[in-house]
Formats: C-alpha cells, structure tokens, sequence
C-alpha cells in the first residue's frame, strides 16, 4: 500500500545520493533521474496468459526459486498478472503458492475452489457483509481472484497461508470446529457455539463504528479474555484432529496480534514473526518430497521487498531473500503499482506522489516493466547521484522489477 510512504515523500535521501567517486579523479556518477529509469523500461503483452516481450523479466524467473509478487490489494489486472506467473513457473518446477491470509483459511479456499465456483460464492455470502464490509477471508474476492486460484489449483500448486487468521474470520471458524467435530460435538459445545455466534454477530457490527462513535471499543481484546471463546476453544483439547488444532492454535495467535494492534502495541513484528515461522514450517514439510521446492509469494507489497520494508522492519521477503541466499539460489522481488486506476491517471494525484517517476512509466494499453537491478548496481556500487525520495530508495533497494497494469480497476464483489 501506498499511504505510509506518501507521509515521506518529502524526505530527500541526499547523502545516499550524492555519492562521487574520489579514487580516480575522473566523473563517472550517473544521474539519478527519468532518464535512467526510461533506460531500464519496456512495455510488454500478456496474451493467452503468456508474457510477450518481458525478456528480462522471464529470464530472471527461469533462474529463480522464489519469485516475491509485493502487491497492491483489490486490483483487477492483479488476478491477469498473478495467473500469468503462475502458469509461467509451474513449468520451471514451482509447486507452492504462499498467500497472505492464514494457514487454514488457504486449505479452506483451496477446498472451496477444487468444488467449484457456486461452493465459493455460497461461503462468502455466508460469512459476508456489504453492508459493514465484512469477509470472512481477505483479499480474495471477485471473478480475477476465483480464476487464478483456480488455476493455481489446476496446474498442482498447494496454498500455503503465511498470515494470522483474518479480523472477520472468527465466525467462519468456529463453525469450522463444529463441523469438524462431527458427531462428537457435545451439548455444551452446542450451547457454546450458538452463544458464541450470537456475540460475534454483534460484535463484528459494533466494530464497524468504533472509529466514529466507540474509539476505544476493542473487539480482539474482548475475545481473547472472554470466558465462552476461551472454553469453547479449550473444549476441543481432547480431539485428535490436526484440523481442529490448527483452528485452535491459529485463533489464539491471531486475537494476539489483533488485540496488541488495538492497544497501540507494536504487533507487526509480532506477525512477521508467525509469516517466517509459517513459511519455515510449509518449506520443512514440502522438503520431505522434494529436495528443491520452489515457491511463488503473493503479498501486500510491504511485506515482498529483500531488505527493510517502509516500516523499517525485515520481513518476510527479506527472510526470504535471505533463506535463498543460504541455499545459494535466487529470489525474484516484484512490485506491483498503477497508474491508470478507476478511469483515471493517478500521476501527481494525493497519495502517489512518492511513486511519481516510477508510476509516470505506465501505458494504458500495455503492461510496463522496469528492471531495477541496474540502477540498484549503481547505488550499491556508489556511482548513483542526485535525489530520490525514500519510496524510491526502499524501492530500488528492495525490488528487482516493478510492473506497471494497464488501464486497473478495483475488484468488485463477484464471487
């Protein structure tokens, strides 16, 4: 997302810029400037779900085991671009699609695919809300997402969910309990479980006004100290089900991370912390049939990048990075930006000034891609001059392409 990095864009990152050679006494900086950029961008196609004229691109991701997409979320083009890499890995060996949302609600929507398009649409009514905008699993919600997970499914990848359950999920899952108990689901289970419903129903409509009229109400907090969750989840100790334990597990963990956010505690390490142990836990288990397992992340664009993320923390693009280092292979890091969005040109507009020069690139027919990894050589190397703003900088820094999408739209509700 780009809210955070608009807050300082003001930032002038001069004296990592204004770097000249002193050893040679010959002026051999390169400016840089839209010049640069233009030097190191092209415009390709994606037809037939095959990219046409990214050579750069596709030769990077013939060599890479781990190709990080950082995305912009509820982008329509998102879906066209994530079903094209997918299809353009799987022949290289890629078996594993890493997701943001949590490690059952993958298996779940990897389940509600494989049954078809009606299953899907049927939960997510379920467990929606227009009205109060509420889902029951994040940013998986319109026609392009059911048709790349529908491919990925299709051509052998696992869904791997690296996040804590979502804000809204509470409801679905304990009903995933209940089911998943079967014939053992006691009376008193019952008992708990209508009670439960009922108090979530509400709870999840209150939420919706905190910030207008109950600023200091604390939804995931309330839960995690309610004397009905806590028994209803204790009372399936006994069972002998992984499912149910990883549900059990995976609610505790994720009224954690939400109640520390709603107390102003510093929860996002906290979550980074359960991606890496997440990813560390697919990869161990993927490791048992196959020595080299190849895997494609799909995240919010904070979470993709090789270095520290805009909120100066190294998260999980930078374990990854990192972890493909140490088994001395390659990780591609992509990021994912628009220009023209919702019908028009968001160049110069309030909340993409940081990415001006970057986004400037964007054609509205053709699909844009800027390899960074040059002017990154540069700025490493010290021969980079000028100034750059701390989005461009992280940018540089932590992605080796960015893809521009055609004229993009917001996802609508179309499951």
């Amino acid at each position: 997302m780009l809210t955070n990095p608009v807050k300082m864009t003001t930032i002038l990152f001069l004296a990592l810029f204004l770097i000249q050679s002193t050893t040679t006494g010959v002026d051999d900086t390169v400016q840089f400037d839209e010049s640069l950029i233009a030097k190191h961008t092209t415009h390709f196609e994606i037809r037939d779900r095959d990219f046409i004229g990214a050579d750069s691109l596709l030769a990077a991701l013939g060599n890479a085991h781990f190709v990080a997409l950082g995305e912009l979320h509820y982008r329509t083009r998102l879906g066209e671009l994530t079903e094209t890499l997918l299809r353009t890995l799987e022949p290289n060996g890629f078996g594993h699609f890493a997701v943001e949302t949590g490690p059952y609600s993958a298996r779940k929507l990897q389940q509600l695919i494989r049954a078809g398009k009606n299953e899907v649409s049927a939960f997510y009514a379920t467990y929606s809300s227009r009205m109060y905008d509420i889902v029951p699993i994040p940013f998986f919600k319109g026609e392009t997402d059911f048709r790349f997970l529908a491919a990925a499914d299709s051509l052998g990848y696992e869904l791997w969910g690296l996040d804590q359950e979502f804000y809204f999920s509470y409801t679905y899952l304990i009903d995933e309990l209940a089911k998943l108990a079967g014939d053992s689901f006691s009376q008193d289970q019952q008992r708990l479980h209508r009670k439960l419903k009922r108090k979530l129903y509400w709870l999840d409509r209150r939420n919706q006004f905190r910030e207008l009229f109950i600023s200091s109400f604390h939804r995931s907090c309330r839960l995690k100290n309610d004397a009905d969750f806590q028994s209803y989840l204790e009372s399936f100790a006994g069972f002998d089900n992984p499912d149910i334990e990883q549900i059990t597990v995976a609610l505790r963990k994720t009224l954690e991370i939400y109640c520390m956010a709603e107390q102003g505690k510093a929860s996002e390490p906290v979550r980074i912390s359960y991606f890496k142990q997440n990813f560390d836990r697919n990869f161990e288990a993927a490791l048992d049939s196959n020595p080299e397992p190849k895997v494609f992340l799909k995240m919010g664009s904070y979470h993709m990048g090789r270095q520290q993320s805009p909120l100066n923390l190294y998260d999980i693009g930078n374990h990854v990075a990192k972890f493909a280092e140490s088994r001395d292979e390659s990780s591609v890091h992509i990021t994912y930006l628009n220009r023209f969005l919702d019908g028009r040109d968001v160049t110069g507009r309030r909340g993409w000034e940081a990415s001006g020069r970057f986004v400037s690139f964007g054609d509205k027919e053709k699909w844009t891609l800027t390899d960074l990894r040059p002017i990154r050589a540069k700025l490493t190397d010290g021969i980079l001059t000028g100034t750059a703003s701390s989005f461009e900088i992280t940018t540089i820094q932590n992605y080796d392409f960015i893809i521009i999408a055609p004229e993009d739209e917001f996802v609508g509700r179309g499951w």
